[in-house]
């Protein structure tokens, strides 16, 4: 006969768990709460950065709190919530609808991501190589964004540690639900949907005065660090036809590289029509130099 009174565990009951869990479940409903879990996570498995954010579909995510090295960092701390979040992962995989849950940049990268100038400029020139995301669905239009980070420094997470954040995640997310329920009317006091809808517009505009909407869609693929191989499969079409919308893109745009077409999209942002259908390449290649935004790539040189 089983034995139902035994208890397994697949973390160690510490006292350093056990005090991390009582301060986070004190700090709920308290502008600590979010370090408390920061910390709570860095007990077991290791951690070299992380913080939370609320992704929103209709405005820009909202950062909370960011822990980071701030002699590893080259780009300013605006550079991500500025626009280039549309291209990563996880806020890709927020905005498919994804449930709440834990999600490993390994496991939700698109092919050609680690090899694409997203990466280059947003992960390994900020000394990152690794991310793991804890999503709670808010509600079908937001999210709160935990997540922690390794250096290039030291190695990239492993399956026992997503395992230790699983047999965490209950408990996290049951926090997490009454946190918000005591903080909600502050969140929505802080919306920034300007933003969003520019980089939305840049999405569905950028350089429609050139490319069909095919090469457009194929456009998207290409900066999010898509194989051809895979926007194939993701376009319902063959890798050759993929790979000739991929040179009449270069062709059109006059660029000759993945960087110049990821600088040129990134500094278009801004150029955006929010409400209307204009071309923001237009825009931006019409207007004087001095109205250029800067290029992130020309301030992030690759790393050997």
């Amino acid at each position: 006969m089983p034995n139902t009174n035994q208890i397994e565990l697949c973390l160690p009951l510490s006292s350093v768990l056990v005090g991390a869990l009582a301060r986070m479940t004190a700090a709920i409903g308290t502008l600590d709460w979010f370090e408390s879990v920061l910390n709570l996570l860095g007990t077991v498995c290791a951690v070299d950065s992380g913080g939370a954010m609320v992704y929103h579909r209709a405005q820009r995510p909202r950062r909370i709190v960011h822990r980071f090295n701030a002699q590893e960092r080259t780009l300013p701390e605006d550079a991500y919530v500025s626009g280039p979040y549309v291209l990563d992962p996880h806020y890709q995989l927020f905005a498919a609808g994804c449930p709440s849950g834990v999600h490993w940049l390994r496991d939700i990268a698109p092919d050609d991501f680690f090899d694409s100038e997203y990466y280059r400029v947003f992960y390994s020139q900020i000394g990152l190589s690794d991310s793991i995301e804890l999503l709670w669905r808010i509600d079908a239009d937001s999210a709160l964004n935990i997540f922690i980070e390794r250096s290039i420094r030291n190695a990239k997470f492993q399956n026992s540690d997503l395992l230790a954040i699983n047999q965490l995640l209950p408990v996290i997310f049951s926090a997490a639900a009454k946190h918000h329920e005591l903080t909600s009317a502050a969140l929505r006091r802080d919306t920034d949907t300007l933003t969003h809808r520019k980089v939305q517009n840049t999405i569905d505009n950028f350089a429609r005065s050139l490319l069909t909407q095919r090469e457009r869609q194929v456009l998207f693929y290409m900066i999010s660090g898509y194989s051809s191989a895979l926007t194939a499969q993701r376009l319902k079409t063959s890798e050759g036809t993929i790979k000739n919308h991929r040179k009449n893109i270069h062709r059109k745009l006059d660029i000759g590289s993945q960087a110049e077409l990821f600088s040129l999209f990134i500094n278009c942002i801004p150029f955006a029509a929010p409400d209307g259908q204009a071309d923001p390449l237009q825009r931006y290649q019409s207007a004087p130099a001095s109205a250029h935004a800067f290029s992130l790539l020309e301030t992030v040189p690759v790393r050997s």
